[in-house]
């Protein structure tokens, strides 16, 4: 066997199962997963990372999208690099990374906060800048427990050096998935850093079974199957859902079904839905046949498709 025959997501999806049921008795590795997974995310973060960081500036193409976001739209991305939260900085423009803002909560209800104005980008498998505080903290109260000196941490003894951040801000709940994930703004000094097992982003696996440890995440999706009623626009960019994303496909179908269907002529402060934007690349006739296959579940006289690539002649297609 050679590697191009093998099919890395099923590969990964082995590795998933291996580490999700525990098959390895007290020879599991980590929360994280076990080697190969930890070196995996590792990797993943470490490529990604020296080619965000090898550009000096971000692309104008990225720019021009993020000026084009307006407050309250939601950015739903399964990228795991940090090109489009460097793109809204450059900008200037406010955004956060988790779904709800609560004016507060209690043990069973909150009370949503929408007067802030920002974008939403939710990241569906994480990000190579994120690092969960709880395995550390738990290292802290047992050293404090049986009187030895306080651990150090790559990530977390370093906050001031690696720019540190919580994801999430205000008033949360205690089961918040993300709750004690933090976020390594400054991405060249995290990388220099060596992190290989000592410290693992929190990203979900290249597998075809990632949906195993969606519960890191799912926050995110609660209540994500009304999207698309009362949205008066909604763009898939690149997206052409593969195999081992076949959970996506339940979701998109949702999201579109809702977008193409439901209040098609209703008008709101002026405003009415224009057709479903997918921007893609199509090298040939039989991929753009293939595409279209896939998305057999859209509604193509109320779509705008584009086979050319995102570029900056897309952008106008994205927010029509």
């Amino acid at each position: 066997m050679t590697p191009e025959a093998v099919d890395f997501e099923d590969f990964m999806r082995f590795l998933d199962v291996e580490h999700y049921l525990g098959l390895r008795g007290g020879d599991t590795w980590s929360a994280d997963g076990n080697e190969g997974t930890v070196v995996t995310k590792h990797l993943i973060g470490a490529i990604l990372a020296r080619y965000v960081n090898s550009l000096e500036e971000v692309p104008e193409l990225y720019l021009q999208f993020a000026r084009r976001l307006e407050p309250h739209d939601t950015v739903i991305s399964f990228n795991y690099d940090t090109l489009l939260e460097r793109a809204l900085d450059a900008v200037g423009k406010p955004y956060r990374l988790f779904a709800t803002r609560f004016k507060e909560v209690d043990q069973f209800r909150g009370v949503v906060d929408s007067d802030r104005e920002e974008i939403v980008v939710l990241k569906m498998h994480g990000s190579i800048d994120w690092f969960d505080r709880t395995n550390f903290e738990s290292r802290v109260a047992l050293h404090a427990q049986i009187g030895a000196p306080a651990p150090s941490d790559v990530i977390f003894s370093n906050a001031d050096a690696l720019d540190l951040q919580r994801i999430v801000d205000g008033p949360r709940h205690e089961n918040d998935p993300l709750k004690n994930v933090y976020r390594a703004k400054n991405l060249k000094e995290l990388y220099r850093q060596r992190l290989l097992f000592l410290a693992t982003p929190r990203i979900l696996p290249p597998s075809a079974t990632k949906l195993l440890y969606a519960n890191q995440l799912n926050d995110f999706w609660e209540g994500m199957g009304d999207a698309g009623l009362l949205n008066f626009g909604m763009a898939i960019i690149g997206f052409s859902l593969p195999d081992h994303d076949d959970y996506a496909r339940q979701i998109l179908y949702q999201l579109v079904t809702n977008y193409q269907r439901y209040n098609l002529d209703r008008d709101e402060l002026g405003r009415q839905k224009g057709d479903l934007a997918i921007v893609d690349f199509f090298p040939d006739a039989v991929s753009e046949v293939r595409f279209r296959e896939r998305y057999r579940f859209v509604d193509w006289a109320r779509t705008d498709l584009s086979g050319n690539g995102f570029g900056l002649s897309s952008l106008d297609k994205v927010f029509a």
